[in-house]
């Protein structure tokens, strides 16, 4: 979630779905018109541009300077939010990650609990008037989303870190 300001003003809170060094796609019930001059921010992270391009929901950012991408993603790694959960999900489908006797439980636990809270974070952000009174609330569901995602993925790490006790 990351907010969109027009002429001085919030517009309306966004999810940016893909974001480069030099601009972004956004996706918002509502958008300025194709041309307005923006400003895209995240908690203390800001980018000048211009909105290049709408269509329904989407628009496409052109940032007036290079971003540090790194910065904008969750945790400052790419793959880490969704695309994190996806990954570890089908991993574990195949069998390629190990369980984890003490761990392998409250992992899959707490990614499930983070699907959830960002699900309902995405219905309320779909109605216009809920996702500006509470942007900064949606916000911080987002960053608990990822702090729990972090969680997840240490308790992950540390079990595949483990050796494993041979048979004897």
């Amino acid at each position: 979630m990351a907010a969109l300001y027009a002429n001085g003003r919030s517009v309306t809170p966004v999810r940016v779905r893909n974001i480069s060094a030099t601009g972004a796609l956004i996706e918002a019930p509502a958008l300025p018109a194709a041309g307005a001059t923006v400003r895209l921010g995240r908690a203390s992270l800001s980018a000048l541009g211009t909105l290049v391009w709408v269509n329904g929901a989407k628009g496409g950012i052109q940032f007036d300077a290079p971003v540090a991408v790194a910065d904008w993603l969750p945790q400052g790694r790419r793959g880490f939010g969704q695309q994190f959960v996806d990954e570890l999900f089908h991993q574990k489908r195949l069998g390629a990650v190990r369980s984890i006797a003490d761990g392998a439980g409250l992992a899959d636990e707490l990614l499930e609990l983070r699907l959830s809270l960002e699900r309902a974070a995405e219905e309320l952000a779909l109605d216009g008037a809920v996702a500006s009174r509470h942007l900064s609330t949606l916000q911080t569901i987002d960053a608990v989303g990822q702090a729990i995602a972090n969680v997840a993925a240490e308790i992950a790490l540390q079990g595949a870190a483990r050796p494993v006790a041979a048979a004897g």
